[in-house]
Order: structure tokens, then C-alpha cells, then sequence
């Protein structure tokens, strides 16, 4: 579950890949990801034998970003990261690995790698929900990436939706709401491991 809630992230960055075909709403997402930190909410379903829905809020902020949903949290400063399950009550605090090639776990990882790792296929109009979206449709440019295509949705140069398939076919459907910029935050990215219970088992892999 955990790589659903990252997958998203690692999408919203990999919009910072702008191609020359109507790149104008792709730019100004990537100048809104590059000048400070995003905050906004998202559903999403996966869909297969077994669908799968929640929802969540997530921030990002250049190596760093927070995701809080479905009983589970992600924190990570850029360096470490902490993944609380709340209906498990259990902890894992990693060092994340800035040049693993593991982009779905990783969304800062693909930040550093991204204009070797997507490119856009094609761009196009589409009315979805009542809404005119920019439509662009990206695929990974290099193998190992554990994504096979990736559908972006723009409402003017704010993220709507997002359908992402993995390789074997499966596809997650990102439905985002109440994206916010915020150009100077004070956010902090780091999770107090001692704020949990005594009951909650902490594995650190550090």
C-alpha cells in the first residue's frame, strides 16, 4: 500500500519532464513544483479483481514529502524516512537511498532523475467531469522504472486526476483536490519516533 500513496508523488514530479509539444500548463506545474511546497488531497482506486479505494492528504517539498491516509503515515525529510501503520501499530524508519533506482518508493529519487527517466507522448483536450483537462499521456524513457504508462490530467496547470498502470497491467486512478502552493512553509518533514506508544513495535533499518 505503501507504493500506491508514493506512486502519486513520484508522478506529480515526474511533470518536471516537459517536452516540447504545448509544454505551457507542463511548465507551470514544474515552475509550481520547483519554487516551495505543494499540499493537496486525493482519492484513488485501484482497479482489478480485488479494487482498492482510500484517500489521503500529501505535501512535497523538493527531497521531502508527507502523505497521512488510510491509518497509514510516510514521513521523510529527504534522508529518512518513517512509515507508521497505525492499524498495525508499527513503525519502519529507513535511510532513504537518493540514487536507488526503486522510483515508485522513492518520489525524490525520480525528481533527481527526471528528464532521463519519462517522456510525453502526446498531449491533447479532453472534457472529463464537465471539466476541460489537458490530457498527457507519458511513458518511461528507461526500463526498471515499474511503471508502463502514465496519464496526467490538467485542469489550466493544476493537477486533476492521474491514471497510472504498473507493468502488469494494473491500473490506479488519483482523483486531486484542493492543491495548494505555498511558496515559504515551516512544515516539518520529520516524525517523532518517540511519540508512539509503547505498544507499537519500531523496526529500524538504518
Amino acid at each position: 500500500m505503501k507504493r500506491i500513496f508514493l506512486t502519486l508523488l513520484a508522478v506529480l514530479a515526474c511533470a518536471l519532464t516537459v517536452r516540447a509539444q504545448d509544454s505551457s500548463a507542463l511548465e507551470a506545474l514544474a515552475q509550481t513544483l520547483s519554487s516551495g511546497e505543494v499540499r493537496f488531497h486525493y482519492t484513488f482506486e485501484v482497479k482489478g479483481d480485488v479494487p482498492v479505494k482510500g484517500s489521503g492528504a500529501a505535501s512535497l517539498l523538493g527531497d521531502a514529502y508527507r502523505i497521512i491516509g488510510n491509518e497509514m503515515e510516510i514521513w521523510c525529510n529527504g534522508t529518512t524516512r518513517w512509515t507508521v501503520d497505525r492499524n498495525a501499530r508499527e513503525a519502519y524508519v529507513e535511510t532513504v537511498e537518493k540514487e536507488s533506482t526503486d522510483y515508485l518508493a522513492n518520489p525524490a529519487t525520480l525528481l533527481g532523475a527526471l528528464t532521463r527517466v519519462f517522456e510525453v507522448r502526446t498531449v491533447s483536450d479532453v472534457t472529463l467531469g464537465g471539466k476541460k483537462l489537458k490530457s498527457i499521456q507519458m511513458s518511461p524513457s528507461v526500463g526498471d522504472t515499474g511503471l508502463r504508462d502514465v496519464s496526467l490530467y490538467l485542469n489550466g496547470s493544476i493537477p486533476d486526476r492521474v491514471i497510472i498502470t504498473v507493468e502488469d497491467g494494473t491500473q490506479t486512478l488519483f482523483r486531486i483536490s484542493d492543491f495548494t502552493a505555498v511558496e515559504k512553509s515551516d512544515a516539518d518533514y520529520i516524525f517523532d519516533i518517540a511519540s508512539l506508544g509503547s505498544d507499537y513495535v519500531v523496526t529500524d533499518l538504518r
